[in-house]
């Protein structure tokens, strides 16, 4: 066999973690032995020799102290790298610790008076005379409505020379 395909030592460890807690439990593997006649020393034909009950006790007792251990082991480094790194961590300041009130909601007072007020207004801009900044004027919405009612909506036709008049 070449080195590289030949198995390490690591990769022969749980085989011979198994064979080792078969040992110990006493397990035996079948003998090549003629069955046993069921004669006066064994008169119902059951096995003469049964599993060693205090070895796999022993087996038994020690895989749960291994699971134990393993369980004690992480739970120890949890707290340990727990430790650590509030240890690493730098103290917070008097900003981050600070207590922070929201401001309380913007809620209306007299919600039914805002919205009188806000119909009055927009009521006053449709219905009412006023000047415009840049010189134009606001009409009243009835009156815009009935002199565009008798106004054709189409554009100018264009003039018998081809140029639209102005």
């Amino acid at each position: 066999m070449s080195d590289q395909t030949r198995p390490g030592p690591l990769s022969l460890l749980p085989a011979i973690a198994a064979a080792g807690l078969l040992r110990l439990s006493g397990f035996r593997p079948a003998s090549r032995q003629p069955e046993p006649d069921p004669g006066p020393h064994n008169p119902e034909g059951f096995e003469e020799e049964d599993v060693d009950v205090r070895r796999t006790a022993f087996v038994v007792a020690g895989l749960a102290a291994s699971v134990a251990a393993a369980i004690g082991a992480v739970g120890l480094m949890m707290h340990l790298f727990g430790a650590w790194n509030v240890a690493g961590t730098l103290p917070l300041t008097p900003q981050q610790t600070a207590r922070v009130q929201p401001p309380p909601p913007n809620l209306q007072g007299a919600p039914y008076e805002d919205l009188a007020r806000y119909e009055a207004r927009e009521s006053a801009r449709l219905t009412g005379y006023a000047p415009l900044p840049d010189g134009r004027a606001r009409i009243p919405i009835d009156r815009a409505m009935r002199l565009v009612a008798g106004q054709s909506l189409d554009p100018v036709p264009p003039a018998a020379g081809g140029v639209p008049a102005r």
